[in-house]
């Protein structure tokens, strides 16, 4: 006992010197991490421990057996490093208790009960004020703003070893190191790195606390990057704040939190069915992804300014990096406004333009469900794949979320510089991700940006931690009451820091400085609002006429268009939606003169993330109700020109009419008059359109007979609310009905006028029609082929 005491007393000697350091990989031929004594002593602290009751190596031992099944006996190694850690974490975490003040007896056990007594719905104010009168106390004030203690034998880097320990458990820690020297030889050099080992803990730590497994990531992003070595360390003097926002070291902090973020592999959402094999996500390769992107200016100006927990939330897409690209390039093409818009749905809002609500169309469209996230805009999706895209595109740009799951719905939560929103769901109390719930995540990032604050936070913590106490279960919500009240004294008090902190002082906006990497998203944001003249029409050398999109002489004053910037350069034409049964409403027009009559061909540079759009124009010389179609399809947002159009054109001026009846987004660049035919390469089959019936072939049949009875075809699901629309009908989505089947409106009764799709697939139509649904009689609409 008398060896074990000094070997506690030595491990945290107190000596207020700060010397950091961040060390990625130890150098050749160092010497392995030592802890005095304590491979010797191994075997007899751990007896000494487990003989006086402790229960640390009975629970780290329980956690090697399945659930059910005795626990296989560990390998000696493994035995030994349990051993060896549970001893530098008893002993490291016995000597920072030695500093830490004590609660006054009385006050403390009151905070203890009004804390267990509040459960989310009675009043929370004893427990606030008591939190307060524990948190004022002289020494607890002065323990918690005590000077940074970093350097060897200081507190903080006591406390920081003692919190690895802790969270990593000796026995992950052993796990990992087990398994061959390279792996103990990282463990080690973690446990020496006092930074380092901070500042994964100020980022909350790696995913599943595998600390062993995000050091193995963040030395081989260190070895794979050729630009991480010339990235400065950050700034280590006397009153720095501990989670780094330089701009300039952005590098470092997106390393280390790719490392935190991926130590437990990150699976692929979707398969590529040409890439069977990969199913997870390569954390180098994800790093190199995005710093490449970085330096080439295609991420978001607020990257610079992410702290490492953010940057833990940012790389950690499910989307596989050639989606990423995917996004980022065709996002750019496509809806540029999606890019020069407000943090709060900057990239985004795609979801709410793009992804239509529903179940994906992937049998409507063979091969357009592919394994890539391209496939959402395609083919529409719900609450999942909805909220999937919209992380996706943050991510994808450098922007952070964070889940989340709600009852019965996906969501997500967002950052951006005023903080942390949610979106396409409700509010942060009914969510959750993984074992932390919206409202523990929340408090935490609004605290976050009060630096000091959360700073005593963190050393509260850690008391808390060196004290092995149970925590605050981070699922506390209203919509809970048991999920309030648990954990022990300094858990709890560290948590009421955060709400009295954050109660007191409104979390400030982040400040984001000029760009040490020139961006192209702010050139971009930069020209938005600038006025610039309508383009020309122009004539090259080869005699080809090319007619900016933004060049229209007219539209109807129903049209959907809007003008916007290019991403590149110049202007571009948004087309939101034709119409169905007026499709000359959604027209607009060019005009432009010629000097000589004939023939030419016409080409459209144009880009869309859907399927079935279509564009018919008029011309001087098309006969009256027999528009042109020009060839548009599915270019997964990337810009490409149509096949050619022969057209007439005629001396002097001439006037093209485009219009549309589909429904979806098409965008314009420019569209092209050659004089001789040019080779063009076709889409693939898949991506052209299935052309939908005319209008004219819709019919609403009798009540009391069927399509099928009069030998027609039913309409399908994709095409259902078109047919209601043409015949002045109202859809009303999928509804699961019996006494019919396919598409039928209701021609009695208080919903007379509505109609809608049946989803029922086992619903039949009733014996003797006429049918009725709620006492309305049901008519089924069909296609007259």
């Amino acid at each position: 006992r008398s060896i074990t005491s000094s070997l506690l007393s030595s491990s945290a000697t107190y000596t207020g010197s700060s010397q950091p350091s961040r060390r990625p990989m130890m150098a050749a031929g160092a010497v392995p991490f030592k802890v005095t004594l304590v491979v010797a002593l191994a075997f007899v602290a751990v007896s000494i421990t487990m003989a006086a009751g402790a229960d640390v190596m009975p629970a780290d031992v329980l956690a090697l057996s399945a659930a059910g099944a005795p626990p296989p006996p560990p390998s000696p190694a493994l035995e030994k490093l349990i051993q060896e850690y549970t001893t530098l974490k008893n002993a490291t975490c016995a000597g920072v208790l030695k500093h830490v003040p004590a609660l006054p007896n009385a006050t403390a056990t009151s905070f203890l009960q009004a804390y267990k007594a509040f459960n989310g719905s009675n009043s929370e104010d004893a427990v606030i004020h008591l939190a307060q009168q524990l948190l004022s106390q002289a020494d607890v004030h002065t323990f918690l703003n005590l000077p940074d203690s970093f350097g060897p034998g200081g507190l903080d880097a006591n406390m920081v070893l003692c919190a690895v320990l802790v969270d990593a458990t000796p026995l992950g820690l052993a796990q990992f190191a087990v398994q061959g020297p390279t792996e103990n030889e990282l463990v080690s050099q973690l446990l020496e790195d006092t930074m380092l080992m901070r500042d994964m803990l100020v980022a909350g730590g790696p995913i599943e606390q595998r600390y062993g497994q995000a050091m193995a990531i963040y030395t081989q992003l260190h070895e794979a990057s050729a630009v991480l070595a010339s990235v400065a360390e950050p700034a280590t003097s006397a009153g720095a704040p501990w989670d780094d926002r330089n701009q300039s070291t952005v590098l470092r902090r997106l390393a280390l939190g790719t490392a935190l973020g991926h130590a437990v592999p990150i699976q692929l959402r979707l398969k590529d069915p040409l890439k069977p094999n990969v199913t997870t996500i390569d954390p180098v390769a994800r790093y190199l992804h995005y710093e490449r992107a970085y330096l080439a200016g295609e991420l978001d100006p607020a990257l610079e300014v992410l702290t490492v927990f953010e940057c833990k939330w940012t790389t950690n897409s499910r989307g596989s990096d050639e989606d990423l690209q995917w996004l980022r390039s065709t996002l750019e093409n496509y809806r540029p406004d999606h890019i020069a818009t407000d943090y709060s749905w900057r990239y985004s809002r795609a979801v709410r333009t793009d992804v239509s609500y529903g179940d994906p169309a992937c049998a409507q469209f063979p091969g357009i469900c592919n394994g890539h996230y391209s496939q959402w805009p395609a083919v529409g999706g719900e609450c999942g794949p909805r909220a999937f895209f919209g992380r996706f595109a943050r991510k994808a740009f450098g922007i952070p979320t964070w889940g989340v799951t709600q009852p019965g719905h996906a969501a997500m939560t967002c950052w951006s510089p005023d903080g942390w929103h949610v979106l396409l769901g409700a509010d942060w109390k009914f969510s959750w991700w993984s074992t932390r719930g919206g409202d523990d995540f929340y408090l935490e990032t609004q605290c976050r940006e009060l630096r000091p604050d959360f700073q005593r936070v963190l050393r509260g913590s850690w008391v808390a931690k060196a004290r092995f106490e149970e925590p605050v279960n981070p699922r506390w919500t209203p919509l809970q009451p048991t999920s309030y009240g648990q954990g022990g004294l300094w858990s709890a008090l560290t948590l009421y820091a955060k709400k009295i902190a954050v109660n007191a002082t409104k979390a400030p906006t982040r400040p984001i400085g000029p760009s040490v990497v020139p961006t192209k998203v702010a050139a971009l944001i930069a020209k938005w609002s600038q006025k610039w003249p309508t383009p020309n029409v122009t004539t090259d050398a080869a005699g080809t006429i090319v007619i900016p999109a933004a060049a229209f002489v007219s539209k109807n004053r129903s049209a959907p268009v809007t003008v916007m910037k290019s991403f590149d350069n110049g202007e571009q034409l948004l087309h939101d939606a034709g119409n169905f049964v007026h499709p000359e409403s959604t027209s607009f027009a060019y005009a432009f003169d010629v000097e000589e009559a004939g023939k030419r061909y016409l080409t459209a540079n144009f880009t869309t993330w859907h399927m079935n759009a279509d564009l018919l124009v008029t011309t001087n010389t098309t006969p009256p109700g027999r528009p042109l179609s020009v060839p548009v399809y599915y270019t997964v947002g990337y810009w490409n020109q149509t096949q050619p159009v022969e057209v007439g054109v005629v001396k002097g001026t001439n006037v093209f009419n485009f219009y549309r009846s589909s429904d979806r987004e098409l965008v314009f660049k420019e569209f092209f008059l050659y004089k001789n035919k040019p080779d063009i390469p076709p889409p693939p089959r898949n991506h052209t359109p299935s052309p939908s019936p005319p209008p004219q072939d819709y019919i609403e049949v009798a009540p009391t007979t069927t399509c099928v009875k009069q030998g027609i075809l039913d309409v399908p699901a994709e095409l259902c609310g078109k047919a209601c629309e043409v015949l002045g009908l109202k859809y009303t989505g999928g509804k699961s009905r019996t006494n019919m089947t396919g598409c039928f409106a209701l021609s009695t009764g208080p919903w007379k006028g509505d109609c809608n799709y049946n989803t029922n697939k086992s619903a039949t139509i009733c014996s003797d029609p006429p049918c009725t649904i709620f006492g309305s009689v049901t008519q089924q609409l069909c296609i007259r082929k």
